[in-house]
Formats: structure tokens, sequence, C-alpha cells
């Protein structure tokens, strides 16, 4: 058990190694690129992000969650042929939904730049945009199946980690135009895709059926939910992180339509500086979430409760420290970015109150999606989406940049308190819980 508990430490050493990458390639990304393009392009850059995020999400229909639990859930009990259907149906759907999100992101591009955004020379980006719609996708889906695998390290890797170092490296070679950033983001993500696929390839001996000790066969046997199919697992996901996207999309988007493109660019830097405590709850939540679906299938409810614990107290360690610095020297790291910045320091200090209490309740929304209770979930997702479109057209027109912060921090804390709340209501009586969910 010690030896276990060891390596257990190690795996999350590296893995948190691996995110300090990570930001650092991502933060040096930031600087790099506001600098060499200007507040102004900068914030048409950041535009198409958010653009790309949002397609690319839709094209995964919730898979890539299902693919972690289906694939951890399956081999927990041996069953290695399941798992592997479940991948191959997972790979081929966001790979076909992704192709024709990228079509149709090609033909909005037009429309959207002069008519939403106001910005004709947006046009020619989103159109480019397009290009890595594809590869973004299958890197997130292809991470989400090393994941099931509990390649939790490989999966960070190839999903959080190499691309934002090779895209720092391209703009230290001497990218510095919107046209040639965009395109080479799609190249990095493209690389990245064939790294994920290689290291699948190598595990595929995983995708055959296993013999397991009889007491975890009899243990999953025993249980009332038998696992459904994949794409009942992702309906009510892809309600989820459909959701959770917009809920990051539309403050950017909606300040793109009331406010000038350097404001863009300062709350864009803002808001992404603060999101580097997600680096922290996804690595954490990249390990746990195996484990919680294998543990979920095996009937080990006191086992996942002790666990999740333990996470919900790693992740409050290592991230509040982050978000004390946000809150205290704003300034500071804005400053990092570059000149014009500043304008952002309150609206950071807003935005690190929402993840000081994600900090605290974290990775709950990843113990739901994991134990079968995904239409849960999707509830609480789209009462933060009301939420966030109320508030936001209320305060976004009005008070731009703050109303955006105040906007987005808010559906944040929200999001973690009522993770939390439903997580305690379904996991106190186990069998009742079930009952509910089904029902």
């Amino acid at each position: 058990m010690r030896l276990q508990t060891w390596r257990a430490l190690g795996r999350y050493g590296i893995g948190l190694g691996l995110r300090g990458v990570e930001v650092v390639g991502k933060l040096g990304l930031y600087i790099i690129a506001a600098r060499a393009l200007g507040a102004h392009d900068a914030g048409l850059f950041f535009l198409c992000l958010t653009w790309i995020g949002l397609a690319s999400t839709m094209a995964r229909l919730g898979l890539e969650r299902a693919i972690t639990r289906h694939i951890a859930a399956e081999l927990a009990i041996g069953q290695g042929l399941a798992a592997g259907r479940d991948l191959r149906t997972g790979l081929i759907g966001t790979g076909l939904a992704a192709t024709l999100a990228a079509v149709v992101a090609y033909a909005l591009a037009g429309p959207a730049s002069h008519l939403l955004f106001g910005a004709p020379d947006l046009e020619t980006p989103l159109r480019l945009s397009a290009l890595v719609l594809l590869p973004q996708t299958l890197t997130i889906t292809l991470g989400s199946a090393l994941a099931g695998l509990k390649r939790g390290i490989a999966a960070q890797f190839v999903q959080n980690a190499l691309w934002p170092v090779l895209m720092l490296a391209a703009l230290l070679a001497g990218i510095s135009s919107l046209d040639s950033l965009i395109l080479a983001l799609a190249g990095c993500l493209t690389l990245s895709a064939l790294v994920g696929t290689a290291l699948l390839v190598r595990d595929r001996h995983r995708f055959t059926d296993q013999p397991v000790p009889t007491d975890a066969a009899a243990s999953a046997n025993d249980r009332a939910e038998v696992l459904p199919s994949l794409w009942h697992t992702a309906r009510p996901l892809f309600v989820v992180e459909l959701v959770q996207v917009s809920l990051a999309s539309l403050p950017v988007l909606a300040l793109g339509v009331f406010v000038d493109a350097a404001s863009v660019g300062a709350f864009s830097v803002a808001n992404r500086i603060s999101m580097l405590v997600w680096v922290v709850v996804i690595c954490i939540g990249t390990f746990a979430a195996p484990n919680y679906a294998e543990l979920h299938r095996r009937g080990e409810t006191q086992r996942l409760l002790a666990m999740n614990r333990g996470v919900m107290l790693t992740v409050a360690a290592l991230g509040l420290p982050m978000v004390s610095v946000m809150m205290a020297a704003p300034e500071l790291l804005l400053d990092l970015i570059g000149q014009g910045f500043g304008s952002a320091a309150t609206a950071l200090r807003i935005l690190a109150v929402g993840q000081m209490i994600h900090c605290l309740l974290a990775c709950q929304d990843i113990l739901l999606a994991m134990t079968g209770h995904g239409r849960a979930l999707r509830r609480l997702n789209l009462l933060q989406l009301a939420v966030c479109i109320l508030l936001g057209a209320v305060l976004i027109p009005v008070f731009g940049m703050i109303g955006a912060a105040v906007v987005t921090a808010l559906t944040i804390a929200q999001g973690a308190i009522g993770t939390t709340l439903v997580r305690l209501l379904l996991f106190r009586r186990p069998r009742e819980a079930a009952a509910v969910e089904r029902a």
C-alpha cells in the first residue's frame, strides 16, 4: 500500500510538472503573442480562440468525458473489447462532427465578422480558424481516451502541454502576424493529435478482454445499474460541455459586440490568467476521473468518497496560493503581458474570487460525470447558463469588462457550489440516489 501511495504521488508530481510546462507555455504564448500582435490584433486572436473553442465543443458531442468513463469502467471488470468499441465510436463520431463544424465555421466567418462583431478584418482569421477545428477536437478526444486508460501523464501531455510549447517556439522563431499564428496553431494541434494516436496504438493490447479477480467481478455484477451505451452517457454531457464553453465564451463574445478590440484583448488576458487555476483542477481531475469511474462501477462508494475528499484538499492546497497572487498583485501579472493590459486589473481580482470558490469545491462535476449522474449535471449547467445570459444582458452593456468579470465569477462560483450540493445529496444514500437519477 505504501508503494502504491508513493507511485500515485509520483504520478501527481509528474502531472503537475507537465501542467507547469503548460502554464509556462501558455503564459509565454499570451505574453509574446500580445506583444507581437498589439492590443487590437491580440483581441482578434482571442476572439478566434473563443470561436474555435465553442465550435470544437459542439463537435465533440459530449463524447470525450463519456469515453473516459466507459474505458475506465469497462477495463475495471476486464471488458477490453467493449472499451475498444466505445473508443472507435467516439473517435469516428467526433471526427465526422469536427469536419462538419469546420465547414460551417468557414461559411459563417464572413457574416460573423461583419454583422456580429463589426470587424471586417476578422473575416480572414475566422476562416483560417476552421482549419484548427479537426485537430483540436481529436486532440482532446484522444487525451480523454488516454485518461480512461489511466495514462494521466500522457493525456495531459497530448491535450495541454505539447501544443502551447510548440506555439511558443513558433512565436520565438519569428511568427508575428495574426493569420500565420492561427495556421501555426493548426499545425501544432495536428502534431499533438498524431502523438496521441501513437500513444493509443502502443496501448492497443489493453483493448482485449482480461480476467479480473472474482471479488471485483462479483461486486460489479451486484450493482443495480449497468453501464449504458456511450451515446446515452454522452447526451447529457454534451449539453454540459456546451454550456461550460458557452460560460467561458459568452462574456468575451459580448464584449466583442459592445466594446473595442483592445478591451476584449485586455479582458481575455485577465480571464486566461485566472483560468490558470484550472491547470491544477484539470491535472488532479485527469488522474481522479478514471478512478471515480472504476470505483463506482465496482460499487466501492466509501472508497470513492474518501478519494474525493483527498482530491478536494489537494486542489485547494495547490490552487489557493495562485488565487492569492491574482488577488494581491493583478497589476504586476498584467504588466508582464505588455502595455495596455493593466486596465483589466480590477476584472482579474473579481475573476480570482470566483476561482477561489472553485478551488475549495473542485472536481465535483467530474465526480458526477464519471458516476453516471450526467442528467443532474446537465440541469445544474443549464441553470448556470440562464444566470449567465440574464446577468450578462444587464451588466456587460453597462459596465463592460467589469460586468463581464462579475458574470464570469458568479457563474463559476455557482457551478462549484451547485455540484457540491448535488453530490452531497446523491451520495448520502447511494441506493436512493441511483433511483432518483434514473427517474
